[in-house]
């Protein structure tokens, strides 16, 4: 490898795994995208919060936090049904709560 080719890659900013390898409009170029793109699935991300009930939720107020013992840095994983899809971290965006994919099951 050359000086030039050596220098480019070492300066380039690591590029995490999914970017690695779905191009950006990669899912919506592949020719079953106008199907699957229809498709009514419910994703879920799941913490486990011991002794938390439905009343408990109900009175959540705006801003209210709750405390969990699940590690801030841990994954989370990203289900579709009861089948793995992906592990994700959490993250907060202009005060919106979402979910970066770090891995795909």
């Amino acid at each position: 490898m050359n000086q030039e080719k050596a220098t480019a890659l070492a300066e380039k900013p690591a590029v995490p795994a999914l970017e690695a390898v779905l191009a950006p409009d990669a899912m919506e170029a592949h020719p079953a995208w106008p199907m699957i793109s229809r498709m009514p699935v419910m994703l879920t991300v799941g913490i486990p919060l011991k002794g938390f009930r439905v009343c408990d939720l109900l009175a959540l107020e705006p801003g209210q936090t709750i405390l969990s013992k699940w590690i801030a840095t841990e994954e989370v994983p990203l289900k579709v049904g009861t089948l793995q899809l992906s592990l994700g971290e959490f993250e907060v965006v202009e005060e919106i709560m979402a979910l970066r994919l770090t891995r795909l099951s």
